[in-house]
């Protein structure tokens, strides 16, 4: 999450490696404080504080073991790839025109003179 910045993922590295849970808490909560005044218009979201905590858990890549306030999310949510769109092979010769102006082109050419 590269909106938060360098010192946002260095407070996270740090309360990664703070051995005493309730100390490691203490330091998401903060963490969690220093995003939201990050980012003050995002408290008009309903869930604005689930976010964060999502958001907290994500950039710790899983590994923060604290007494999360929400539900936390699944790593397999984020690691999945999407399905492949399945794309049309219509070939085009005036790609740049686009489909349209070939078809209304193609109509023009059947159009009899005088009709």
């Amino acid at each position: 999450m590269p909106e938060y910045g360098r010192h946002i993922h260095k407070m996270v590295d740090h309360a990664k490696g703070i051995e005493d849970r309730e100390e490691r808490t203490k330091c998401a909560y903060a963490i969690v404080s220093v995003m939201g005044n990050l980012f003050p218009h995002l408290r008009d979201v309903s869930d604005f504080k689930h976010k964060l905590w999502d958001h907290l858990a994500i950039m710790s890549d899983f590994e923060l073991d604290i007494e999360f306030p929400y539900k936390v999310p699944e790593a397999d949510n984020f690691t999945t790839k999407p399905e492949v769109v399945p794309y049309n092979d219509y070939s085009m010769r005036y790609k740049h025109y686009g489909r349209l102006i070939e078809q209304m082109i193609a109509k023009l050419w059947r159009w009899k003179p005088g009709s």
